[in-house]
C-alpha cells in the first residue's frame, strides 16, 4: 500500500492506494481514529460488485453500518437524491458525531460529500472510490456538489474528506469505457503538470488498458500527487487550482448540452481538452507538435463518442453560465507546452464562438496549424 498525505494549512488527510484495501478498510480507518460505524452511501451495482468485502470489514471494526442506496449515474446527482440522503441520515439517527462513507464513483462521492458538508452544518466523511476517475480526481480536494438544470456542480461546497481509500483491485471490474473515462483525466493531469507522466502513459498504455496492477498503482499515485500538490497551494480555487479545470469548461458544457446522457465525464473532458488545443492553435499559443502529441494520446485511449447532433445554441448557453464567463473577463486554461498550463485571461468570446461552431460542424476534427 502507498500512502500520500494531502497537507492543507490547517489539517491533513491520508490517501491510501493499493490492492485489497476494501477487505482492510475497517482496520485502516480505525487506525486513523474512527471508532463508530459509518453511514455508507452507495448504489446497488457497487454494493453487489464489491459490498461484501467492505461491509464485512467495517462491521468487524465498528459494528454493522447503515447503508443508503442511491441511483447510478450523473443524472441522479440532483436535489431529489440529496433529499433521499438527508432522510436516510435521519432514519439512521445520525448526529454531529456521525460520519459518512462514500462508496462508489464520482457521483456517489460528490453528492455524499455535499450531504456531509451540509448535514448538521458539517460531519466527517471518507471516500472509498470505485472508479479510476474518482480515485484520481473527484475524491481528492474536497469539492462536493450537485447538478441543477442550469449546469453541472453549480450548487456545492468545499468539504475535505477525512481519508481516501483507493483499492486498485476494483478497477478490474470496470468496463473499457469507464476505465478510459478515468484515463482521460490522468492525461489531463499529465498535460497540465507532468511531461514525465505523459511519457509514461505513452509508453505503457497497452499495460494500463489491461489494468495491470503495477502500472495502475503508478499512474494513480502520480496523478494524486499532482492534484494534491495543486490543492494544497490553493484549496478554495482562488488561483492556481483553476488549472485543474483544463478541458472542463467546454467539457461541462458538452455534458449539459446533452442532458448528461451522451458522455462519461472523462469523455466530455477529453473533448474539452481537444477543443482547448484547437483554440490554442488558432491563437498561436501552442506548437503543432505538442498539440498532435496530446490529441494523439487521447485518441489512443479509446474512440470518443461523436459530437454529431449537438447544437451550438445549447452548448453556448451552458458555457456562458460558467462563473468564469459571467465575471466579464473570460478565462480559459490553455497549454504553453505539455506539463505547463496557464490561466489565460481576456479571451475573445466572438473568436471562441466561431471556433466552437466550426468544432461542432467538423465533429471535433482539428486541422493543426503552426503558431
Amino acid at each position: 500500500m502507498r500512502t500520500l498525505n494531502v497537507d492543507l494549512p490547517d489539517r491533513k488527510y491520508p490517501v491510501m492506494v493499493g490492492s485489497g484495501l476494501l477487505a482492510s478498510s475497517g482496520r485502516l480507518l480505525a487506525v486513523h481514529g474512527f471508532d463508530s460505524p459509518p453511514i455508507v452511501v452507495t448504489n446497488r451495482r457497487i454494493l453487489k460488485l464489491h459490498g461484501t468485502s467492505l461491509l464485512q470489514s467495517l462491521q468487524g471494526a465498528f459494528g454493522e453500518p447503515p447503508v443508503i442506496r442511491i441511483g447510478d449515474g450523473e443524472r441522479f446527482k440532483n436535489h431529489a437524491t440529496l433529499m433521499t440522503l438527508y432522510r436516510g441520515l435521519f432514519r439512521a439517527r445520525a448526529n454531529r458525531r456521525s460520519w459518512i462513507l462514500a462508496f462508489g464513483g464520482g457521483v456517489v462521492g460528490d453528492i455524499a460529500g455535499f450531504a456531509a458538508a451540509t448535514f448538521m452544518r458539517g460531519i466527517p466523511f471518507v471516500m472509498v472510490p470505485t472508479t479510476l476517475l474518482a480515485q484520481i480526481d473527484s475524491s481528492i480536494g474536497g469539492k462536493v456538489a450537485i447538478n441543477v438544470p442550469q449546469g453541472k456542480n453549480l450548487i456545492g461546497a468545499f468539504h475535505q474528506p477525512a481519508a481516501v481509500l483507493s483499492d486498485t483491485d476494483v478497477l478490474k471490474t470496470l468496463s473499457e469505457r469507464e476505465l478510459a473515462s478515468g484515463l482521460y483525466e490522468i492525461v489531463k493531469h499529465a498535460a497540465i503538470r507532468s511531461e514525465s507522466l505523459m511519457r509514461y502513459l505513452e509508453n505503457r498504455l497497452p499495460a494500463i488498458l489491461r489494468c495491470q496492477t503495477r502500472e495502475m498503482t503508478h499512474i494513480i499515485v502520480e496523478s494524486v500527487r499532482i492534484k494534491a500538490g495543486v490543492v494544497v497551494n490553493d484549496e478554495k480555487e482562488a488561483g492556481l487550482r483553476m488549472i485543474l479545470n483544463y478541458g472542463h469548461t467546454v467539457g461541462h458544457a458538452f455534458e449539459a448540452a446533452t442532458d448528461y446522457r451522451r458522455f462519461k465525464h472523462g469523455e466530455a473532458v477529453a473533448w474539452g481538452m481537444i477543443a482547448a488545443v484547437g483554440f490554442s492553435l488558432q491563437l498561436g499559443f501552442l506548437r503543432t507538435g505538442e498539440a498532435e502529441r496530446l490529441i494523439g494520446l487521447i485518441h489512443r485511449v479509446r474512440p470518443l463518442p461523436s459530437l454529431k447532433g449537438i447544437r451550438f445554441g445549447p452548448l453556448w448557453n451552458a458555457l456562458v453560465r460558467d462563473k468564469k464567463f459571467r465575471s466579464g473577463d473570460v478565462r480559459m486554461i490553455l497549454l504553453r507546452k505539455i506539463g505547463d498550463a496557464e490561466i489565460r485571461s481576456g479571451i475573445d468570446t466572438a473568436a471562441l464562438r466561431r471556433f466552437l461552431r466550426e468544432f461542432l460542424d467538423s465533429d471535433g476534427n482539428i486541422e493543426a496549424r503552426r503558431g
